[in-house]
């Protein structure tokens, strides 16, 4: 009896471009596909054909190395395993830093009791999405308040190089309770990775994070893939309808990792030397984001892009691609972070598109009128400089935005509870601190959070169950007269 014969589909590298092999003599293959080169492997990325005289052509392939292509040799023989390319996911990963292919970067090692998941997955449909209406609370002050995010958006952070970006991701996972946060680093040096992982263990974050890194140093293969390997571990907690937070550090490195792999392909570059696909590669990542329906299990995830912009300007490709892509942005202004203000945010040029009908009740009725008397702040202040005399109204608004921009100044991992930051906002409109000095106000607010906490802790909980009934705000009234006489 004949045994059933396997044959085996054997190519060849003819050329080696960095990370970049050509493959000839793999006629069946498909794009996405892994492929053996001795003791290494490559991931399949595109087709190519090329003429060999005025009337043949041969085809070839192009494979990205996902090892180290040091090891790989012009001439060396390529093996077709038949397998698509799939990503490690589960609960072992939580806690562990991993690379975008899932291997543990401390132990060295596979991390087991996990399944695989294909790289690349279609978004859900529009039928098959719910709506945006659970808050994700960072704790960010200025945030919560202005530039609410909801559970399933995806809100830009963008800013210059050392603005405090990532600091707002990091406290943002540092202020989740209920949420698995996914940090998905790519193109950073791995001095700065290892201080952001440190900082986030410290205060204990580690038991709901997965830390996904590509550095700098990495193969442009692990760069290239490291978001859609984040969106894949984010994806399984979602199916299992709970809620995810993933935090993109940084898409201008992703892009300009891509850029690199397709110049050395030699796609035909387009503005700033970037493909003509760029948007697309960003759009089907981001497009994995957002909230299931309630038939699906509801879970959702939140996706924190963070890209860097030069001097201000975004205007530059890779930031109005992202800024359409969105729901809303965060401007990091550098001239703010310059003057002391942190987090340095400009309130006229950030926006959350969604966020506000996420917003809790509580929070959201006293924040409403808050960007109105910030825009009119900006106005007044020109004729404040001009020595022009205010009326009394405009004067107690001007006040007013004055001791709001004060409140909002926050350090960072210095986390604010919204019940806290909705009591404050109450008496900052209801005048109660009309007659404080400016320098005096952070003093207020400190003191004010733990008198609050310490002896008023009722009031929260009432304001959290029932809203800003009359009994609470009477009581808020009542606290502030005590508070005040010892202050």
């Amino acid at each position: 009896m004949k045994k059933n014969l396997k044959i085996k589909e054997i190519g060849r590298i003819v050329a080696i471009a960095g990370s970049i092999l050509k493959i000839k003599g793999l006629p069946s293959i498909k794009i996405g596909e892994v492929v053996s080169v001795g003791k290494e492997k490559a991931l399949i990325l595109k087709f190519g054909r090329e003429f060999t005289s005025a009337l043949i052509y041969e085809d070839f392939v192009f494979a990205l190395a996902l090892g180290n292509p040091e090891n790989i040799k012009i001439g060396q023989q390529v093996e077709r395993r038949g397998e698509i390319l799939k990503i490690p996911v589960g609960e072992a990963l939580l806690g562990r830093i991993v690379d975008p292919l899932g291997k543990d970067l401390e132990t060295g090692r596979v991390v087991k009791g996990v399944e695989n998941r294909l790289l690349e997955r279609i978004p859900p449909e529009i039928t098959q999405r719910g709506l945006v209406r659970e808050p994700l609370e960072t704790g960010i002050k200025v945030i919560d308040a202005l530039f609410p995010i909801g559970r399933g958006q995806r809100e830009l952070i963008l800013g210059d190089r050392k603005t405090g970006k990532t600091n707002i991701a990091i406290d943002t996972i540092l202020n989740q309770k209920d949420v698995i946060c996914i940090y998905c680093s790519i193109g950073q040096k791995r001095t700065e990775v290892v201080e952001i992982i440190r900082r986030l263990r410290e205060f204990g974050a580690q038991r709901y994070t997965i830390f996904v890194c590509a550095s700098s140093s990495d193969p442009l293969v692990l760069q290239y893939i490291a978001p859609f390997s984040a969106m894949v571990m984010a994806e399984y907690f979602r199916d299992k309808g709970k809620d995810v937070l993933i935090v993109f550090d940084d898409l201008l490195k992703h892009a300009w990792a891509w850029r690199e792999i397709t110049l050395l392909l030699r796609f035909p570059p387009g503005r700033e030397a970037y493909p003509g696909d760029i948007f697309y590669l960003h759009a089907r990542l981001l497009e994995r984001a957002g909230k299931l329906s309630d038939e699906l299990g509801g879970g959702s995830i939140t996706a924190l892009p963070i890209c860097e912009t030069k001097e201000g300007d975004i205007t530059e490709y890779i930031p109005t691609n992202l800024i359409s892509i969105t729901d809303g942005q965060l401007y990091l202004d550098s001239d703010l972070f310059q003057k002391g203000v942190k987090p340095a945010i400009n309130i006229g040029l950030s926006v959350s598109r969604i966020g506000a009908h996420a917003q809790r009740k509580y929070i959201k009725e006293v924040t409403q009128g808050l960007k109105l008397i910030l825009s009119q702040h900006k106005e007044l202040k020109k004729l404040v400089q001009l020595e022009t005399k205010l009326s009394d109204e405009s004067r107690e608004k001007f006040r007013r935005a004055e001791i709001l921009l004060e409140i909002f100044k926050q350090e960072k991992h210095e986390l604010v509870d919204t019940l806290d930051q909705s009591i404050m906002y109450h008496i900052i409109l209801s005048g109660y601190l009309d007659d404080l000095e400016i320098d005096r106000v952070k003093d207020f607010e400190e003191k004010f959070y733990e008198f609050l906490n310490d002896l008023y802790p009722e009031v929260k909980k009432s304001l959290f169950r029932n809203g800003w009934t009359e009994k609470v705000k009477k009581e808020i009234q009542e606290l502030m007269k005590k508070f005040k006489e010892n202050f």
